[in-house]
Order: C-alpha cells, then sequence, then structure tokens
C-alpha cells in the first residue's frame, strides 16, 4: 500500500539578533497503515525542502454545500486524469486525514470516498450528519506537477416545524379544528410529519375518530391536521413533529357556545321573576296598610280620647 503524503507550509529561522532571518519551507510527513487495519495512521518526517524547491500547492475550486441534520451529504472531488490515485480528503478543523485513495483512516464508519473505476472522481460521503461536521473540508490532489487542493465547506442546518399563529386557538364545540404545520430550513423533505395530542400521536387515531393529517412537500413541505366534531376533552396541548427537526405547539381551547347560549335565557327569566315578586310586595303592602286603617278606624271610632274630635 503506498503511503499517505501530506504538506505542511512550515518556518525556520537562523541568526540571532538583528541579523535573525526567516524562511518557509515544506514538511513532508508521511502516514504509514498496515493492510486492513483500522487505526489513526503514524506519521513521520520524509523530507524537507525549501520552499522555492518544491511544487507549488494550488487551491482551484471551492464548493458550498448544505446538508441538513442527519442526512447524507458528497462532497465533490474532480481529478483531471483517470489513474490518479494519490487522492486524499483532510478535515480542516482538526487536520484529522480521513481517506487516502480508497482507503478509510478514520473509526467513524460515516465516512467514506466513493470512486468508480476509471472515472475522475473521488467523492467524500458523510452520512448521519451532526452539527459537529459542519466546517471546511479539503481534497488533495499529488502528482508531477505538484498538489492541487479542493475544498468543501460544509454547512449544517437543522429544520424546524413552524406552526402559524401566536400560540393559541379556539374552536366552538361541534366546529372543526383545522391546524397547519410548515416545515422550514428543510433540504430533504421529511417522510412523515407527526401530530401529537397531549403527547399522545393521533395520526392514526381510530378511537377518537374524525381525525384526519394530508401533507405536502410542493410548493412548501406542509401537513395540516383536522378533528371534526369538536368536543372539550380534545383541548390541550398539540405538537407539529418530524425526523430530525425542532418540534412546534400550540394550545387549543374548546369553546362550549351552547352552554353559554342556555345561561343567557335563565338570566331572562330569572329577572323577570324578581320584578315581578317586587310588584307583588308592593301590592301586598299597600293593601295591609290600606286594611289596617280601616280596623283602626272601625274599632275606636267611638272611642273620644282617641278619635281627634274638630276643634
Amino acid at each position: 500500500m503506498s503511503p499517505l503524503l501530506l504538506l505542511f507550509v512550515i518556518s525556520t529561522a537562523s541568526g540571532d539578533g538583528a541579523s535573525r532571518s526567516s524562511s518557509q519551507q515544506y514538511l513532508t510527513l508521511k502516514a504509514a497503515k498496515s493492510a486492513g487495519v483500522k487505526e489513526e495512521p503514524a506519521f513521520e518526517i520524509v523530507d524537507l525542502y525549501p520552499l522555492n524547491h518544491y511544487p507549488k500547492v494550488v487551491n482551484n475550486s471551492v464548493s458550498n454545500i448544505t446538508g441538513q441534520i442527519g442526512s447524507s451529504v458528497f462532497l465533490p472531488c474532480r481529478t483531471q486524469h483517470s489513474l490518479e490515485r494519490q487522492v486524499s480528503w483532510v478535515r480542516r478543523r482538526d487536520w484529522h486525514i480521513l481517506t487516502s485513495g480508497l482507503t478509510s483512516y478514520t473509526k467513524e464508519r460515516r465516512f467514506s470516498v466513493h470512486h468508480p473505476e476509471g472515472s475522475t472522481e473521488w467523492t467524500l460521503a458523510v452520512k448521519y450528519l451532526t452539527l459537529d461536521d459542519a466546517g471546511t473540508y479539503e481534497c488533495q490532489i499529488s502528482g508531477g506537477a505538484g498538489m492541487v487542493s479542493q475544498l468543501s465547506i460544509l454547512t449544517v442546518v437543522v429544520p424546524q416545524a413552524v406552526i402559524p399563529g401566536n400560540g393559541e386557538y379556539h374552536v366552538d364545540t361541534g366546529s372543526t379544528i383545522s391546524l397547519t404545520c410548515f416545515i422550514e430550513k428543510s433540504t430533504v423533505a421529511p417522510q412523515y410529519i407527526f401530530w401529537y395530542h397531549n403527547s399522545r400521536m393521533i395520526n392514526y387515531d381510530q378511537e377518537r375518530g374524525g381525525v384526519v393529517v394530508h401533507m405536502e412537500t410542493e410548493p412548501r413541505v406542509m401537513s395540516r391536521l383536522t378533528i371534526a366534531d369538536a368536543r372539550p376533552s380534545d383541548s390541550g396541548n398539540y405538537t407539529c413533529d418530524a425526523e430530525n427537526t425542532e418540534a412546534a405547539s400550540i394550545t387549543v381551547y374548546i369553546t362550549q357556545g351552547n352552554k353559554i347560549a342556555a345561561i343567557q335565557p335563565r338570566d331572562v327569566n330569572h329577572c323577570s321573576l324578581l320584578q315581578s315578586s317586587a310588584g307583588l310586595v308592593f301590592v301586598t303592602a299597600l293593601f295591609e296598610n290600606l286594611f289596617f286603617k280601616i280596623f283602626i278606624r272601625r274599632r275606636f271610632i267611638n272611642i273620644p280620647s282617641l278619635i281627634p274630635q274638630p276643634g
């Protein structure tokens, strides 16, 4: 197996005091690896060349790649000749050698190189993306004329679920609940979008009945939840979620309109009853006062001391 050669620019100094001068040199490291052994490569210094005696390194392309967390991305690298074998992928963040030729130099099986026989493509595949995978990756192509460097800048995004509104949804009893959820920042449409009512998944709720979930991927990824014949038990928290997505929630309030309407007639009848009772009390008091006056006059009409006489 051919060794992996990497080039690094270093600075060396000579002399002392004001006469000290520095010059850049290329340090060539060789990564040796036994066949079939999955371990980190061991480096040894092979040679040290002055900068002006070593073939120059050229950065001739930069690719911007965006991948969704949990998905796979493919970083491109193309050589000029199909027989070129000294192609290596390096992660710039920690200068970790990922692959050299068709051989992997990392314990993470998420990284692999794709090179169809006879092609000029040396594509680095990264599976199950994480946020830590974001950064710059370098494809180094070594040849007789020097080294060509092709860079890929990888950005990892996290899709977000969004339910329009202010976080609350009000509906009358017996009406239809209709909630819409959009998946933003998604590079790959999810296969499923799930709805939860108070932490219980209801996409296929046969016990409740009347629950329908409709999903679209164009022009935007969205899911619409409809629940027929809303009832008080349908109130609560509703959450929209998908794989590798930040979920969104909304609170549903069921207004029992029929009960509110039933209270109003009772209030009107109660007021009428109070008015009738007040009138009855007034009439009763009036009759009692008149009866009392008549009784007093009849009983004491012949008693001079009680009945005032005209002067």
